[in-house]
């Protein structure tokens, strides 16, 4: 499966990389904010999207609007990393599922596994 990963966090990026590449199995393709994420999805093809939630020129929020305004990406499953205690707005926006920062890895694969069955149920 291929995975983008968008962080403002370059440190984030690169574990969350790790992670999904060397334990997952996964294709990973990153960007640093959801503008960022905007302009690689219209290039490439992906499976799943992991975002922050806060990030500078467009958070997770609009970036997850975006995607699912947008036909062509509204199918893809969506998994919010945050530090917010609060996941309703997440979830209300069209967010699949939510984990909570700090997270380990075996979290975060998890996370992209559910989503992703999901997707193709």
């Amino acid at each position: 499966m291929r995975v983008l990963v968008v962080d403002d966090d370059p440190d984030l990026v690169l574990l969350m990389s790790l992670f999904l590449r060397r334990q997952g199995g996964h294709e990973v393709v990153t960007a640093g904010d959801g503008l960022e994420a905007l302009t690689v999805l219209a290039e490439e093809p992906v499976d799943a999207v992991v975002l922050d939630w806060s990030m500078p020129r467009l958070d997770g929020l609009g970036l997850c609007a975006r995607i699912r305004e947008d036909e062509r990406l509204a199918h893809l499953p969506l998994v919010m990393v945050t530090a917010m205690p609060d996941h309703e707005p997440a979830l209300a926006a069209g967010i699949d599922t939510v984990i909570r920062k700090p997270f380990d890895s075996a979290t975060l694969l998890s996370a992209v596994a559910s989503v992703a069955d999901s997707s193709v149920a």
